[in-house]
């Protein structure tokens, strides 16, 4: 009896860790398939056109919510922020009080910065005075174009950059493995979405089955000519089990999982995450599986 009772128990067990493994996939596959539904405008009839999330495909309260078991911060509001150029960019993901003043802070900045280069002009003037009158007239010139930078999109971009007001730094998990997961996952590939250009250098996501082992086959195999990469050590994984593995204890989450990066490799990384706020994390492990690398430049 005492043996058909630790069979149960053993069974029981087994059976809730597949089925954690399985949830942690399906979310993963979930946030990966909204983040590859984003658009970008492009602007590609201009020269230097800049471009920015289409947000007929983007909804940021759609997005968040696919984390549910993460909370925002008491009296934040999350947003996006574009952060493209000509040739690079991806999204910012930040929070802002309810209360904030936007015009207001992105007066300040512009104002600040503009100050900052009459600044300059004007010791350069004092430490040039010698120079020819047209000469200075140019350095001055140059330094009233470089104000034309100082817009409403670098305030936000400023904004959403300064670490107080990262989404990451202001989610809270709720105390399941999953709550961890979905943390570690926000954390180190909320952005990974509407990339431009070479931003794609760093382009990572998590892969957690046979499924996702297969499409990478499929996109490297399509692109032999762009990428350097072993077929066998991608195909050994095919035969391993890459579910993610979340270990809580009273003091902090530990998460292993299988991480791809496009133009890099495929890593085995372990991260421990604090169970107090402000749940810091740290990557603790890292195995080079194997490694990819492009052919080309962007």
């Amino acid at each position: 009896m005492k043996i058909k009772l630790i069979l149960i128990i053993c069974l029981v067990f087994n059976v809730g860790l597949i089925v954690s493994a399985q949830t942690y996939c399906d979310f993963i596959k979930k946030v990966r398939k909204y983040q590859k539904s984003v658009k970008l405008n492009e602007h590609l009839e201009e020269e230097c056109g800049i471009p920015e999330v289409d947000t007929t495909s983007f909804d940021i309260n759609v997005y968040m919510n696919i984390f549910n078991k993460l909370t925002l911060n008491s009296g934040k509001v999350c947003l996006l922020i574009n952060n493209y150029g000509c040739d690079a960019g991806s999204p910012l993901l930040c929070v802002k009080d309810t209360t904030f003043n936007e015009n207001k802070y992105i007066t300040e900045i512009i104002t600040k910065e503009k100050k900052r280069i009459d600044s300059i002009v004007s010791q350069n003037i004092l430490k040039y005075q010698n120079l020819p009158v047209d000469k200075i007239k140019r350095m001055v010139n140059s330094y009233e174009r470089m104000k034309n930078a100082y817009t409403r999109d670098y305030a936000l971009r400023v904004f959403a950059k300064d670490s107080v007001n990262k989404a990451c730094n202001n989610i809270i998990p709720d105390e399941s493995r999953e709550g961890y997961l979905q943390y570690l996952f926000f954390n180190q590939m909320g952005e990974q979405f509407a990339l431009f250009w070479h931003s794609y250098y760093t382009e990572k996501t998590v892969i957690c089955d046979k499924t996702d082992v297969e499409y990478y086959l499929n996109y490297y195999g399509k692109s032999k000519d762009s990428f350097k990469y072993s077929e066998k050590e991608i195909s050994d994984l095919l035969h391993s089990d890459l579910s993610p593995i979340v270990e809580l204890d009273s003091i902090d989450c530990k998460i292993t999982w299988y991480e791809i990066h496009t133009h890099g490799g495929i890593f085995k990384k372990t991260y421990s995450i604090e169970r107090k706020y402000p749940f810091r994390v740290k990557n603790i492990y890292k195995e080079t599986i194997t490694t990819i690398s492009a052919n080309f430049f962007y």
